[in-house]
């Protein structure tokens, strides 16, 4: 017997047992589905690359943005990636679901692979397969991945109704709607755009900044190239997650992912874009957290009419409040999240956190009660 078979971790001997136990038959509105429910990710890459592209999905559904996450996340974390994979008998690929399986309460749950970090998770469904699939297929291929992997429970977070037109046929399951939502502007002619949502007085206010920021020294913008510019964005979050009272997310593990993925060929769709406004050579800002009249606040203005000089039709600013999207955003969409219980003690994780979910979006929902909160979070939690 080999060293590397004793040192095995349970991990690795559930990996090894799921590809061992081959693809699963499951009957569905589509026929017959054969479900391949893998933890390799390299297995599935040619798959996977060429499904993203005819599938409906964001960069974070992108291999090399699950590729990133797992070299740098899931390990340090006890996590494992869960992909399934659905094809027609004769190797058509139908659907693509991107899970992490973590522990929770001592029992195993199933999450959409890097969840906490992506601002909407979906599968990736073949064009019209979402038209088809019920909730009792989704249902059954759920159980089927639940069954394998040993999962108590799925908690599914952040999903939109739709993407890009096409349905999410994960919505035809039970679900309540998420605390935050997603914003986004339509695009087209910039300065009919630019008048429309803000005001001359506005528009006076903010040009006059990056005038006197112009007489201060070279201004310019552009798009994280290297690790300091990266890195810059980490700095920045800190101070305003810690002004805010707000634990920062950006550990030591995510901070290399991030690196990671900002720093990915400009061609791979999984590549994070952090853009930044410059003065000589300092960072005044990365493309978060921004409020009115701040180096922020030029920066949007300024990626919205790169948006709309390169054509793009939607400039999405993703999911959560704040006063920029509030002031450019015309579109507003509603996410949903997922408490599915496999096991009747599922229902110790999906019960508690589903509560919490609720009250969340009653707080946020009301705008006099999100601003106690916030301002009792500061006092409580923030620091300088």
């Amino acid at each position: 017997m080999s060293s590397a078979t004793l040192f095995r971790t349970e991990a690795d001997i559930d990996r090894q047992r799921m590809e061992r136990s081959g693809p699963i038959a499951v009957d569905t509105s589509l026929g017959t589905v054969q479900l391949r429910i893998t933890g390799d990710l390299q297995g599935v890459e040619t798959v996977w690359e060429a499904f993203q592209a005819v599938a409906p999905c964001t960069g974070t559904q992108t291999f090399g943005w699950a590729q990133a996450w797992a070299r740098h996340v899931l390990g340090p974390n006890g996590h494992e990636p869960v992909i399934a994979v659905g094809s027609r008998p004769d190797g058509q690929v139908l659907f693509l679901w991107p899970f992490e399986l973590s522990q929770r309460a001592g029992m195993k749950v199933l999450g959409w692979l890097g969840q906490g970090h992506a601002n909407y998770n979906m599968g990736l469904f073949a064009p019209g397969t979402e038209a088809v699939l019920t909730a009792i297929d989704i249902s059954r291929l759920l159980g089927a991945v639940a069954r394998r992997t040993g999962a108590a429970a799925a908690i599914l977070e952040a999903q939109p109704f739709e993407l890009d037109g096409i349905a999410n046929p994960f919505a035809k399951l039970p679900h309540q709607l998420t605390p935050s939502r997603g914003y986004a502007v339509k695009l087209g002619e910039f300065a009919t755009l630019y008048e429309e949502r803000f005001s001359k007085r506005s528009r006076r206010i903010l040009n006059n900044k990056e005038k006197k920021l112009a007489e201060a020294g070279p201004l310019s913008y552009g798009w994280a190239a290297t690790r300091d510019e990266v890195d810059t964005f980490f700095a920045q979050k800190a101070r305003q997650f810690g002004a805010a009272g707000i634990k920062d997310i950006f550990d030591v593990h995510a901070r290399a992912f991030y690196r990671d993925v900002a720093l990915l060929e400009s061609d791979n769709p999984g590549r994070l874009r952090l853009g930044y406004i410059k003065l000589d050579d300092h960072v005044l800002a990365c493309r978060r957290g921004l409020a009115a009249a701040t180096p922020g606040a030029l920066l949007v203005r300024h990626q919205i009419k790169e948006a709309c000089a390169d054509g793009l039709a939607l400039y999405d600013f993703g999911a959560g409040a704040g006063a920029h999207k509030e002031q450019w955003s015309d579109l507003v969409m509603l996410l949903f999240d997922s408490f599915i219980t496999f096991k009747p003690q599922g229902l110790a994780v999906t019960l508690p956190l589903a509560t919490v979910s609720r009250v969340k979006r009653a707080i946020k929902s009301d705008p006099r009660l999100w601003s106690w909160a916030q301002m009792l979070r500061t006092r409580l939690f923030g620091r300088t």
